[in-house]
């Protein structure tokens, strides 16, 4: 359109301006007027041609913008219905406000409910375990919030984007650009407003969705504030009784209290709190606790199967075993003193369930074995713990349950004194340590009871739960530690080889003891089960997370050692699922099985890759893990290349060739070979080296650039058949053609060598004493090879001695020159 434009009006203005200058011409007919006429007409003609393409090149740039605006209008037109429709889809979603209003609600009343005792109905003093409890509500609460301010949020941000981005095309500078023409301004006024009238509702929507939206996060906000400030609180409240440990909480036990609680309200607000701490930790350590139960059915098969192991094995001591006599009970012991450690900071509730169940699974295990008088000791420690829990459960103080803590200490003191002061009883303990704890506990208890009486509550109940705690606890640990050395006993008599089914540990290298790691393990558990019935624990616990926690500053780099942790961690582990790969992919001692029996898959040399794969993405998991950036990685390999120049390079070569190896196959995992002189098969083919299991037992480690550099015969890659050559020497003067058919006749007969290819017979020297026979013939399998070579010499020594075949026996004849006489030398010459 421009151009048809430009070229009209340049044809006009030509034919105007050659028009002047003829007219010009005729009417001046004089030479000088003549030369002034044509210089002035030539002159405008110039200007006039400049003036022309100035007005052409404008109307030009006119015309193009308004092409460019019109194309972008349609775009900005066909964006903003994509957009329209993308919101009305999102809006038919429609935020359930209702429904974050109500779980709103809720989360109000159970903060309500959680800050009975603390923030009203305080009574006259705080108690340590009420607000504890009242904290893990309120920490909880606050997670559940933060995740509905998230939800919130999320969906406000949807909103807002689709209204800027709808108001951002409406104010799209090509649509404020339109045609002069007034038929085109007229269609184009009909596009905006069918354009308005379609985005009209969806702009309204949106404004109200996100105003309703925002008053729905003010009241998130608004109950956020109000849980971090409760939380603060509570924090406050803790510190102000840690501070005041030996300080009165309530009057002493003989002066009357100056305020009284329903028991019954308290049992009821202590019950619901109970509940709620306890689903709040359960719904948050779903996977945890998916982990612990998967360790429980896996040492409750292991148990099983070593029972079943070792009844196979004739063993009749399994009636008298602990472990074995009881394996359900015995490894639900094992395995809840062990799982309880994977959960973080829990609750005392959920303790005392784990606790609880284990020391009811071990009253099951040995109840055959132990004395009635140490069985009865035992229920009487069970028995008070499980009151004294109970107690500790109960949130806020009475006078009612100040006695029933007296009551229950004071039984705790004597079945301790009964346990420690009888000792002709003593004899009959396969553990001597228990009565460490047992006095212990006396101890505690016996605190406890002071600190009642004068009214120092928080700690006297401390005092309480810890005493009956310690002792159980240490009971439990002490069982856990023989059950685990029967464990160990059984498993090095009955798995006296690796085995694939139990990752190939070696029980003569564990040993028939745990490890001294378990009993670590077990100390440094109880520690920590005893310590958390103080709130002074925190003192060393705050401290120590900080340690592993907080940023720490070496130089300019930032660093916390629990990502250090984290990394060899990792590391750590990548490692051992490397070796595991290993461990299932491996085969056993390669002469321990037919090979025609091997149809099962084999991951072979693409095991190194596996491993090799393995550690390298444990690397970078590891260095994202801490935080270090990729680049920094760079510059490590940039050093181990350094470090390959100067003295790395056999190692490297090793590993090289143990990659083209694994890409090429020369040779694989189970495959037979021979390389320099020795035959065997390969058992693995690692990162340095490969081993070969060689056929007297022994295994040849070779590094695999020696292995790829070497003539390597392989004998798997022909199908395991072999050709096998016999010489025999005949006397001269045999019968050929006989020898021919008894040799053809007699390998008729040998089942273990194949008739295809055919035998080979063929004479091949004669001298004068002898004739060469070469026998060439094959067998099914290179294993068997010596052994049907053994065989067949003696089938082919009976058939010749049958027949009358003479084998040839090598002489040698000298001649003696006629006159030599042999003589005896005299004694008296030298010889040499």
């Amino acid at each position: 359109m421009c151009n048809g434009k430009l070229l009209a009006l340049l044809f006009f203005y030509i034919v105007f301006f050659q028009t002047i200058v003829r007219s010009a011409t005729e009417v001046l007919p004089s030479q000088d007027s003549t030369v002034v006429a044509l210089d002035t007409s030539k002159s405008d003609y110039v200007a006039g041609m400049e003036a022309f393409f100035r007005h052409a090149s404008m109307q030009s740039d006119n015309d193009l913008a308004l092409d460019r605006a019109l194309i972008r209008q349609a775009r900005v037109f066909e964006e903003i219905k994509v957009v329209s429709r993308q919101a009305h889809a999102f809006l038919k979603q429609d935020f359930d406000s209702s429904g974050m209003r109500a779980k709103l609600r809720e989360v109000g009343r159970w903060r309500e409910l959680s800050g009975d005792g603390v923030f009203h109905n305080q009574g006259s003093a705080h108690t340590s375990r009420n607000l504890t409890a009242t904290y893990n509500i309120l920490n909880a609460l606050q997670i559940q919030v933060l995740t509905y301010k998230k939800q919130v949020d999320h969906y406000q941000e949807q909103l807002v984007s689709y209204r800027l981005e709808i108001d951002s095309l409406s104010n799209d500078k090509s649509l404020f650009v339109f045609s002069r023409d007034s038929a085109e301004l007229s269609e184009y006024i009909k596009k905006i407003k069918l354009l308005s009238k379609a985005i009209s509702p969806i702009n309204k929507q949106l404004t109200a969705s996100i105003n309703g939206v925002q008053a729905i996060q003010d009241e998130v906000n608004i109950e956020l504030l109000v849980l971090e400030n409760s939380l603060e609180e509570i924090l406050y409240y803790q510190r102000k009784i840690a501070e005041k440990t030996f300080a009165k909480d309530f009057a002493p036990l003989w002066e009357r209290s100056a305020h009284d609680r329903s028991l019954h309200e308290i049992q009821h607000f202590s019950r619901m709190k109970a509940q709620l701490v306890l689903t709040y930790y359960v719904k948050a350590h779903i996977g945890k606790l998916l982990i612990a139960a998967l360790i429980l059915i896996m040492v409750v098969l292991y148990i099983y199967s070593l029972r079943a192991g070792i009844q196979q094995d004739g063993y009749k001591s399994t009636g008298e075993s602990v472990l074995l006599s009881a394996p359900f009970c015995s490894s639900m012991v094992i395995g809840l003193s062990v799982c309880q450690f994977i959960f973080p900071n829990p609750p005392f509730i959920f303790s005392t369930i784990f606790v609880s169940f284990a020391a009811l699974m071990l009253t099951l295990t040995f109840r055959r074995f132990i004395s009635v008088y140490w069985m009865r000791v035992w229920l009487s420690f069970f028995l008070l713990y499980v009151l004294a829990s109970l107690d500790n459960m109960v949130l806020q103080a009475s006078r009612v349950e100040r006695y029933v803590m007296i009551g229950i200490a004071v039984v705790a003191i004597a079945s301790s004194v009964v346990a420690l002061f009888n000792k002709s009883k003593h004899t009959e303990l396969q553990e001597k340590w228990i009565l460490f704890p047992i006095g212990l506990m006396g101890m505690l208890e016996l605190g406890s009871v002071m600190f009642n009486l004068f009214g120092l509550f928080n700690i006297a109940k401390a005092l309480m739960i810890a005493g009956l705690l310690n002792v159980t606890v240490a009971i439990i640990f002490l069982w856990v530690v023989r059950l685990v050395n029967e464990g160990l006993s059984f498993a090095s008599q009955h798995y006296t080889k690796q085995e694939r089914s139990l990752f190939y540990i070696n029980y003569n290298r564990v040993g028939k003891r745990a490890p001294a790691f378990f009993y670590a393990l077990l100390i440094v558990g109880w520690f920590v089960l005893f310590g958390r019935n103080f709130y002074e624990f925190h003192f060393l616990s705050e401290p120590l997370g900080a340690f592993f926690y907080n940023e720490h500053q070496l130089g300019t780099y930032n660093f916390s050692v629990i990502h250090i942790v984290v990394f060899f961690l990792i590391m750590f582990g990548a490692t051992v699922l490397a070796k595991v790969v290993s461990f299932f992919a491996a085969d056993p001692q390669w002469n321990t099985r037919d090979e025609k029996q091997e149809k099962r898959f084999h991951l072979g040399s693409w095991i190194l890759l596996v491993r090799i794969s393995i550690i390298v993405l444990g690397f970078f998991f590891a260095f994202s893990a801490v935080g270090i950036p990729l680049q920094q990685i760079t510059i490590v390999i940039g050093a181990l290349g350094v470090g390959i120049g100067f003295g790395l390079q056999t190692l490297v070569n090793n590993l090289v060739s143990g990659l083209i190896i694994a890409f090429e196959k020369p040779v694989n995992v189970d495959d037979l070979i021979e390389v320099s002189g020795q035959s065997g098969k390969v058992k693995s083919i690692g990162f340095r080296s490969s081993v070969i299991a060689v056929a007297d037992g022994a295994d040849l480690i070779m590094p695999n650039g020696d292995l790829l550099n070497s003539h390597v015969i392989n004998w798997t890659l022909g199908g395991f058949r072999k050709r096998l050559h016999i010489r025999l020497d005949v006397q001269y003067g045999a019968d050929l053609e006989q020898i021919k058919r008894l040799l053809f006749g007699l390998f008729d007969k040998q089942e273990q060598v194949l008739t295809s290819p055919t035998i080979v017979v063929q004479f091949v020297e004669v001298t004068g004493q002898s004739v060469g026979i070469d026998i060439y013939f094959w067998v099914k399998t290179l294993k068997d090879a010596g052994q049907i070579k053994s065989d067949v010499l003696v089938a082919i020594s009976q058939v010749f001695q049958a027949n009358g075949i003479p084998l040839a026996v090598k002489q040698q004849e000298i001649h003696l020159p006629q006159g030599f006489s042999a003589r005896k030398p005299d004694k008296n010459e030298n010889s040499d």
